[in-house]
């Protein structure tokens, strides 16, 4: 009986044998290449408005902004009137002539000066600010639609300001014909020029006088 263990090893591999084979771990699928990147977007359409030029070129705008400016002036000047007033008060206590008491008035009419003159400018500079603010807003109200109205008969997607600390590049040419346009349509709305006069007519002709009958014969 000794021969039964033997019999039974090789039992055992017959069957170990018969078992189907585990399947080959499948290759790995490359990655599809990625399409190009015209075929994936279309080219962005971008116009870029130099807003600065429109400011400086057009009537509308000139006209509009000249009363920022007017008021720029008019604060200014009533600054420096302050600040002569100080400087004159100043000098007169540097006067030895002086006495104790009308140092004093003049030191006091100094410090209340000095009150005055920084009140003066905060309220000048929140005064400019509002005018400014309000300009700029009446101003991009205006040009606004006519920007748009440029980027869809251009099929423009995205209409930039043009600001030269943000750009590396951009074509000068491009962005004048682009600006230029927008400042002449913007002119042409709302500072129309008045039509021209037609030319008058030439004074007629007076009438020829009927040739006189020759007299009768006698």
């Amino acid at each position: 009986m000794r021969p039964l263990p033997i019999l039974l090893s090789l039992t055992a591999a017959a069957a170990l044998l018969a078992q189907p084979a585990a399947p080959a771990p499948a290759a790995p699928v490359a990655p599809a290449a990625p399409a190009a990147l015209s075929a994936q977007a279309p080219t962005a359409r971008i116009g870029i408005l130099a807003a600065e030029r429109v400011i400086e070129r057009s009537s509308r705008a000139r006209k509009l902004f000249a009363e920022r400016e007017t008021l720029r002036k008019t604060l200014g000047d009533r600054l420096q009137a302050k600040h002569s007033e100080i400087q004159k008060l100043a000098s007169q206590l540097q006067s030895p002539s002086i006495g104790e008491e009308g140092r004093n008035n003049l030191q006091k009419q100094l410090r209340d000066l000095d009150f005055e003159e920084k009140k003066l400018q905060d309220d000048s500079q929140g005064e400019f600010e509002r005018t400014s603010q309000r300009v700029i807003n009446q101003f991009q109200q205006e040009i606004g639609p006519i920007v748009e109205a440029m980027a869809k008969e251009q099929n423009l997607q995205v209409v930039l300001t043009h600001n030269q600390g943000l750009m590396f590049y951009v074509d000068p040419a491009w962005v004048i014909a682009f600006t230029d346009e927008v400042g002449r349509r913007y002119d042409a709305k709302f500072e129309p020029q008045p039509a021209d006069k037609p030319a008058p007519k030439p004074a007629a002709k007076p009438a020829a006088k009927p040739a006189a009958k020759p007299a009768p014969k006698p």
